[in-house]
This record gives C-alpha cells, structure tokens and sequence, in this order.
C-alpha cells in the first residue's frame, strides 16, 4: 500500500474474517482489496483490539499514539515513525514507500504473478511491475550462474 492509502484507512475498511482491508486510491475513485497474512492479523487486532468497544467505521484505523494523542497517522508521522524502526533494527534508508518495493520483489521471488501484483499494488497498466519483474529475473539468472547444478558438476 502507499503511504496515504495506511493513513486513509478506516476501521470499517478492515475485514479481520476475510483478512483483507479495502484500499481507496486518491480521492475514493480507485477502490481495490489487499489481503494479509495470519500473522499481520494477529498484529492488526491486537493494535485495534484496546479501542476497537469505542470504533466506529468511519474512524480512522491508524492513530498516532492512542490513547495518548488520537490524531489520525500522517505520512510524514508514518515516515518519522518507521525510520526510528529502521535505526533501531540496524537498518539504513527506510521509508514507507520501501515496503511496498520490497513486498512487490518478494512477491514476485516468491512466485507471485504480475497480474495479481499489478492488482495487489493498484497499477493501472504493468509497465511499473514490468520494473519489479525484471529485478526478479535478474536475481534468479545471478542464482542460476552460482548454483546451476551442471556447472556445479565441474565435469
């Protein structure tokens, strides 16, 4: 997801039995459906589970520091918040936007189709996925020079 699309979610858009959250792009004009995992489950009501007698649909899902300072999360909140994430776990250069590149490389290293991470991602055409596929492919030829089990052989 983009970083505006995690601050605009409302609670009504999380479907915890279909482990799904309905996205909007922009305005609301674009509207697709990404699904989640049982582990981002767990982590989604247990985030929601302290506030979740007192939501209401239209509320906002992600809240800056709840109960303490219920404002709705910001993009630039949503940055400051994952770079401290990132210098704590050792890691340089992180930002919203780079999970939603490393998801889309992994899911294609993983066997995901373009067709259903063009959909996942909400692209109107493939020509960025195109990007992401053509990283994928690059790794597994540099994986195949390493481990081609002919060359391997020595013969």
């Amino acid at each position: 997801m983009r970083a505006q699309e995690i601050c605009d979610l409302k609670v009504g858009d999380a479907n915890m039995s279909g482990n799904s959250i309905k996205v909007l792009k922009g305005k609301g004009n674009k509207e697709r459906v990404v699904y989640f995992g049982k582990r981002t489950a767990k982590a989604i009501y247990k985030y929601l589970l302290p506030s979740l007698s007192a939501s209401k649909p239209d509320d906002y899902l992600l809240l800056v520091d709840y109960p303490r300072d219920p404002r709705p999360m910001t993009r630039q909140v949503l940055g400051h918040l994952l770079g401290r994430l990132g210098e704590r776990a050792g890691v340089q250069d992180v930002y919203p936007h780079r999970f939603r590149h490393t998801f889309a490389i992994n899911y294609l290293r993983n066997g995901g189709d373009v067709f259903t991470l063009q959909s996942l991602l909400g692209h109107s055409d493939l020509a960025m996925v195109r990007r992401y596929a053509r990283v994928a492919q690059m790794d597994c030829e540099r994986v195949h020079q390493t481990a081609s089990p002919v060359d391997c052989w020595k013969l």
